[in-house]
């Protein structure tokens, strides 16, 4: 029975899988016209022009967006970094981010600590609050974090809900996730300015070295939370 429902569950992610390659093709497809433009030089020149007459408010806009990306974990934020890096460089944008994250990360690690781990075990977080319960009684509990958010792959947005329920104090998580997130964040913001200036070789040289980087950061993530698990069950 089990190994049907397992079977089942199989199933049901290769069939979800090839639905979002689907869909991806399609809005590729959809965007060519787009495309096409972004490739041009014009469009450096335009989105340069574009961000000066923003000022300011081009920043707040695009920090707000990044907080509430890190609150709604569900939120994918590489669409946002590579914005970040296209508008205001590699490293402005990588300053850019990291605001952003860290205002966000505090806020939901503050909201999680005082509400409880009963208010999330109902909802949709449940599962991934469960599979992380070793962070709990964890030894090398500030090790495992910075790993955790260094690796590329891994739920980072996820984590502060986890990281929230832990014994770990709101400063150390802070300066730990944010220091380990740097390399991640700055392979986004570099593609994006990248992207920005014309560089199309360069763009998808960054893409493809991350892209392999985060394959092997999640099959790795997959081994240690078997590892983990296996060992708190026995």
């Amino acid at each position: 029975m089990e190994e049907q429902k397992r079977e089942k569950e199989k199933r049901g992610r290769w069939v979800l899988l090839g639905a979002g390659a689907v869909f991806f093709l399609i809005l590729c497809l959809a965007c060519l016209p787009l495309i096409r433009w972004m490739l041009q030089p014009e469009f450096g020149l335009w989105l340069q022009e574009q961000v000066a007459g923003m000022g300011v408010w081009g920043v707040l806009a695009l920090l707000g967006i990044q907080i509430l990306q890190i609150v709604i974990a569900i939120i994918p934020g590489e669409p946002i970094e590579l914005a970040a890096g296209a508008m205001y460089g590699a490293f402005g944008g990588l300053a850019l981010c990291l605001l952003g994250c860290l205002a966000g990360s505090a806020a939901v690690f503050l909201v999680v600590r005082k509400k409880g781990r009963a208010a999330f075990e109902r909802t949709s977080l449940g599962r991934q609050l469960r599979e992380y319960r070793f962070l709990q009684d964890e030894a090398r509990l500030e090790g495992i974090v910075f790993l955790l958010y260094f690796i590329p792959g891994t739920p980072k947005d996820i984590l502060i809900y986890v990281c929230g329920l832990s014994p770990l104090p709101l400063g150390r998580f802070l300066l730990l996730s944010t220091l380990a997130r740097i390399p991640s964040v700055i392979t986004s913001t570099w593609a994006g300015a990248s992207f920005a200036e014309n560089n199309l070789g360069l763009t998808l040289g960054i893409f493809a070295f991350t892209g392999l980087l985060g394959l092997g950061g999640i099959w790795f993530h997959r081994r240690f939370l078997a590892k983990k698990n296996r060992g708190r069950e026995g």
